[in-house]
C-alpha cells in the first residue's frame, strides 16, 4: 500500500515545495517593494528634518543678529548718555564752584525791591528801575546761587535718567511710539 501511496506522496511533497518556492519568491519580492518605499519614506522625512534645520539655524542667526544690533544701540546710547552727563557734571562743578567764589553772578529781575540798610535792616519799599518802565535785577547771594543751581542740577539729572531710559527702550525696540 506505501508502493500505490509513495508516488502521490512524493508529487504532494514537490507540489508542496514548489508552492511554497513560490510563496517565498512573491514574498521576497513584496519585501524590496516595502523595503523600497521605506527608504524612500525615510529620505523624504531626512529631507524635511533637513529644511525644519535649515529654517531654524536660519530663525536663530537673525534673532543674534537683532540682538547684537539692539546691543549695539543701546552700547552707543549709553556711551553718549555717559559723555553727556560726564561733560554736565563738570560744567556743574565749575559753575558752582564759581558762584560760590562770586566769580559767576545769578541774577534775577525784581518786580518790587526793598532797599538794606549798612546795618541789613529793610526799608521801604520802592520801586524797581531806573525810569522808562526799565526792570530792575538782583544779584543772589553766592550760597542761595549756588543752592538754587543745585536743585537745578538734580533736576536735569533725573531728566537726563529719564531720556537715557527712552533712549534704551527705542534702542531695545524701535517701534516703540516716539522712538523715529
Amino acid at each position: 500500500m506505501l508502493k500505490t501511496i509513495l508516488p502521490y506522496l512524493i508529487a504532494a511533497l514537490i507540489g508542496a515545495g514548489i508552492g511554497f518556492g513560490a510563496e517565498h519568491v512573491r514574498a521576497r519580492g513584496a519585501l524590496a517593494i516595502e523595503q523600497a518605499a521605506h527608504a524612500k519614506d525615510n529620505e523624504r522625512h531626512t529631507t524635511d528634518m533637513l529644511n525644519v534645520s535649515r529654517a531654524a539655524l536660519e530663525g536663530e542667526n537673525r534673532a543674534i543678529d537683532a540682538h547684537n544690533l539692539a546691543a549695539s544701540a543701546v552700547a552707543a546710547a549709553d556711551a553718549a548718555t555717559t559723555k553727556e552727563k560726564d561733560a554736565h557734571e563738570t560744567d556743574n562743578r565749575r559753575y558752582r564752584a564759581a558762584l560760590a567764589a562770586g566769580t559767576e553772578r545769578v541774577r534775577v529781575a525784581v518786580r518790587n525791591c526793598t532797599a538794606a540798610d549798612p546795618g541789613g535792616l529793610a526799608g521801604s519799599p520802592g520801586a524797581p528801575g531806573v525810569g522808562n518802565g526799565s526792570t530792575a535785577v538782583a544779584d543772589l547771594d553766592p550760597a542761595v546761587a549756588e543752592r538754587v543751581f543745585g536743585v537745578a542740577g538734580d533736576d536735569q539729572h533725573e531728566i537726563d535718567k529719564v531720556k537715557a531710559l527712552q533712549e534704551y527702550v527705542c534702542a531695545v525696540r524701535p517701534k516703540t511710539p516716539g522712538c523715529s
